[in-house]
């Protein structure tokens, strides 16, 4: 049997917790002239945690796990060294390295210039030893080996770090060779060995190197002594025995051997503290033969069994493991059997853990067939109209359905007019394969023919052309749809039960939707989403392009692409450049902290001062400070697409009407009563407002975790809503008048809009939404020249001190205090000359407002307000748990009579695309 000196696997070992690390530091320098060594590699022995130096020869390795750990300097035509470093939760004394120039090194690199046949021969048989798997790890530079034979014996050294691909494991190794012996009985082989990980250049290539590394961590020699110090080898596989008599001869019958030669291996008592922190010494005297029964081989020693056999023998009688059953003392440990199989190309570094993951990149040379993701969109609408809501449901479809949560997390659904420019952008997450979003329509948006767009980063590139496009038509508000409703189509997979007949004007609907699963055996689930609207407002249009026909469009001869430039975007990406004092990019280590203090991230630049950070999930707009705060931070602007020359259009008898649509009030301005609170304590509070004790007053400490101080005023007062009109934010206090459709068009006269913004005289007279917003003081100090909105979208919470709001104030306000007055506090610095932080402002993830509808049972309706709502109900996501649970839906009627048409549309958990309608009538 073949006997396999493990200190090729184990010359290094760590013997802390990975869960507690610290960072070792220090300097390399020539040990002769005491200069400086740059880009000398650093790193701890048979791992991937590694460094390179800076020009100062200056290291620094972090979270390196505490306890005894061995770490290598190494570089190229010095001597490498090794030093033993006990490492704790504390700062560690910087390290100082010298290393002394290697001259024979250099001598022998520089005449290696050809080989000659036998040479060749010792290479490959060296590669058999040393390898064991030569058709998938290769070595990458074997003119550093040299070879001698010694009465049989053949002995191998390397000049230079041996550099091998491993691409079954997905592992680069730079091994530096210190002693290698074989021959056709045994070998050892003695080194120490840098790791790196390879990229992938398919997504399943990263999916079979986990598979392979747990294949080859699952019966290794690590795994053994993990199991035997938890107390469940038997659990995970291994029978353990030993012989009966020592010395045997051997038979291949393992039937035989059991019955007459070997016993059980009890291994519980023989496990005692080692001498360091988390290290352990097993007693293993005699020889210990090794059976893994959960593996499969067909060169086991034994005729009658098919799992890997291997044996262990221990010098000095114990083997020194850490937790993790990394052997401590390899040298002392020979393996022979099925365990030494693997050699080189089986070897795992030491900070490997099971069920840990690959970094992917950008795909290369992928046939892209199999990562193709599309896009579909459900709107509430056929078509809408200025001031409207568009509401909007978003499905993703992967060629391959298993690699949903492997593909892209981030959606772009753009809103493009027709002179081909983005009016509106929502960046959303992908959840599930789902995701929902919607957009304001600005009460002066020109009307017209409008496009709807959504796409991934990594549809990009497919090309333009397997984008979802949506045709969105804007009428005017004297403008109907000519034609009469469509008939409703139906699904028989879906169907759509109402609870009465017929219903009365603001009367409760309950909709039910269940599966007909007629003829099925397997129960079916599905994801959907469902929209009511008012026929008499919106009348239904059969649209050619639905989600049964543009669901499951993949182009069925698909290429494949030679080059990949977008990445799969998992979150939001910062990319940018840093400059010095001086405007040039540099180099350096970026941190970057959000406002909230929620993460910290750390970002190295590139020579030009480019850098990016990927994966981030934040919504809103966020700040970041930036450090070093010495120099400056320019983000870098992603380029929109490009639109195809082709684009779907949508064809409507559009009419002109006498009669204006309708503008529901629900869908400008919402406001609710609020219950009565009881005060049943009073606190003195300091008012600083100069014209009136406040109604209301915000702690700014309870306003921080919203993006703007107009998103929290909005949010803790119902009475304000937020209102963008595509060029400018208002705050609107429902406390005053209503807009009118006169202030949502700016004039009777359509184009005629002209804002004045700011308090004072610059409102009185005004017909637009600024005459509906309170006036703004900052510190007691009115703004002017923007609108409240504005103003308000641009503050942090966190620098609020305290708002105080004002009801109606005509006696020291004049006419421009009909709508109430907000008085905001900043915070007082602590030092005036405090050093300035460097900030960036990113954009995240834009939040999905709720859909709002009133309900006439909690809240009866006033007779003063009209209902005319032409979206009655919309839900984004109802998720129909199986074929034999039904869901129930519920929404209120409106003031309009006639009928209402229900459009749902969604896809089973098969991957079947449903589009079905229903009608219900609603009577004077």
């Amino acid at each position: 049997m073949k006997h396999f000196i493990l200190a090729i696997f184990f010359t290094a070992a760590f013997t802390g917790l990975y869960a507690q690390t610290g960072k070792i530091s220090g300097r390399v320098i020539d040990a002769i002239t005491l200069k400086p060594l740059p880009f000398t590699n650093v790193y701890v022995n048979n791992s991937t945690m590694g460094v390179t130096t800076n020009d100062a020869g200056e290291f620094t390795l972090q979270n390196v796990p505490i306890g005894s750990t061995e770490v290598v300097f190494s570089f190229i035509g010095y001597i490498p060294q090794q030093v033993n470093v006990a490492v704790n939760g504390s700062t560690n004394s910087p390290l100082s390295i010298r290393l002394s120039p290697d001259t024979q090194q250099v001598s022998e690199v520089s005449v290696k210039a050809s080989r000659d046949k036998t040479w060749e021969k010792q290479v490959k048989r060296f590669e058999k030893v040393f390898l064991g798997n030569t058709s998938t790890c290769k070595i990458l530079n074997p003119w550093v080996i040299d070879f001698t034979d010694e009465n049989g014996v053949m002995a191998a050294k390397a000049s230079l770090p041996i550099e091998i691909d491993n691409r079954l494991l997905g592992y680069k190794l730079f091994f530096q060779l210190k002693k290698c012996s074989y021959s056709a009985t045994q070998f050892s082989i003695v080194g120490t060995v840098r790791f790196t990980e390879l990229e992938p250049s398919v997504a399943s290539e990263a999916i079979n190197w986990l598979k392979n590394r747990e294949k080859a961590y699952f019966g290794s020699a690590k795994h053994l002594m993990k199991a035997i110090l938890d107390g469940n080898s038997s659990q995970q596989g291994f029978s353990l025995y030993r012989d009966k008599v020592k010395g045997k001869p051997r038979s291949t019958n393992f039937g035989l051997e059991l019955e007459y030669n070997l016993i059980p291996y009890e291994t519980a008592t023989l496990i005692t503290p080692g001498s360091g922190p988390n290290e352990y010494r097993i007693a293993i005297k005699d020889r210990m033969e090794v059976h893994y029964t959960n593996g499969f081989t067909t060169a086991s020693f034994y005729k009658d069994i098919s799992n890997p056999v291997s044996w262990l023998d221990v010098r000095g009688g114990a083997v020194r493991v850490n937790k993790d059953g990394t052997i401590l003392n390899p040298t002392d440990v020979a393996i022979s059997g099925n365990m030494i199989d693997g050699r080189v190309s089986g070897m795992l570094p030491l900070d490997y853990k099971t069920g840990s993951t690959v970094a992917t990149q950008a795909p290369i040379n992928f046939s892209a067939r199999r990562l193709q993701e599309k896009v579909y969109v459900h709107t509430d609408k056929p078509y809408y109209y200025p001031g409207d809501k568009l509401w909007f449901s978003a499905y993703m479809n992967y060629r391959i359905p298993g690699l949903r949560d492997t593909l892209s997390k981030v959606l772009y659904v753009d809103l493009i007019s027709a002179d081909k420019a983005i009016t509106q952008q929502r960046i959303l997450p992908i959840d599930s394969g789902r995701a929902a979003g919607s957009f304001r329509l600005p009460a002066t948006i020109q009307p017209g023919k409008y496009l709807l767009r959504a796409y991934t980063q990594w549809m990009r590139n497919y090309g333009i052309g397997q984008f979802f496009y949506k045709p969105i038509a804007i009428l005017a508000l004297n403008e109907r749809i000519g034609d009469t409703a469509s008939t409703p189509v139906s699904d028989s997979l879906l169907t759509i039960t109402v609870d009465k007949p017929v219903y009365k004007k603001r009367s409760p609907v309950t909709l039910t939707l269940r599966f007909d699963t007629t003829g099925l055996t397997d129960a079916l689930k599905g994801s959907f989403s469902v929209s009511v609207l008012d026929e008499s407002s919106i009348t239904p249009v059969l649209e050619q392009n639905t989600i049964k026909t543009e669901f499951n469009d993949f182009e069925r001869d698909q290429e494949a692409l030679t080059r990949f430039n977008y990445p799969i975007e998992t979150g939001i990406t910062i990319t940018g450049i840093y400059k010095d004092k001086k405007g040039k990019g540099k180099k350096t280590a970026l941190t970057l902290v959000p406002e909230n203090l929620g993460h910290i991230y750390q970002a190295s630049t590139l020579g030009n001062g480019e850098f990016s950070v990927s994966n981030l999930a934040f919504y809103d707009s966020t700040k970041f400070v930036v450090q070093p705060a010495e120099g400056s931070v320019s983000l870098s602007r992603k380029e929109p697409p490009s639109l195809p020359d082709k684009l779907p259009d949508l064809s409507l008898h559009i009419v002109s009407s006498n009669t204006l649509h309708r503008l529901a009030p629900a869908d400008s301005v919402n406001a609710k009563m609020l219950q009565e609170v009881k005060v049943l304590g009073k606190k003195t509070v300091q008012y600083e407002n100069s014209y009136a004790q406040p109604d209301v007053y915000l702690k700014g400490e309870n306003l921080e975790s919203y993006a703007s101080v107009a998103d929290a005023i909005a949010a803790k007062l119902p009475s304000f809503k937020l209102i963008y009109d595509q060029t400018n934010w208002f705050l609107i206090w429902a406390r005053a008048s209503v807009p009118t459709s006169r202030d949502l068009t700016g004039s009777s006269n359509p184009g005629s809009h002209t804002p004045s913004y700011g308090g004072g005289a610059d409102k009185a007279g005004s017909s637009n939404l600024s005459s509906h917003e309170p006036n703004l003081y900052i510190n007691n100090v009115l703004v002017v020249g923007e609108t409240a909105g504005d103003r308000l979208m641009q503050l942090s919470p966190t620098l609020i001190d305290h708002i105080e709001v004002n009801g109606m104030i005509t006696s020291n306000q004049g006419a421009s205090g009909s709508a109430g007055l907000i008085n905001v506090f900043t915070k007082r610095p602590a030092e005036a000359s405090s050093k300035p932080l460097s900030f960036i402002k990113v954009r995240g993830f834009d939040r999905t407002s709720p859909f709002q509808s009133p309900n006439y049972e909690r809240f009866p309706a006033n007779a003063s307000t009209s209902d005319y709502r032409s979206t009655l109900y919309w839900n984004p996501r109802i998720t129909l748990p199986s074929g034999h649970t039904p869901v129930g839906l519920s929404f209120f009627t409106s003031d309009q009579s006639g009928m209402y048409r229900v459009i749902i549309e969604g896809v089973t958990s098969k991957g079947n695309p449903i589009h079905t309608e229903a009608r219900l009538r609603v009577v004077e």
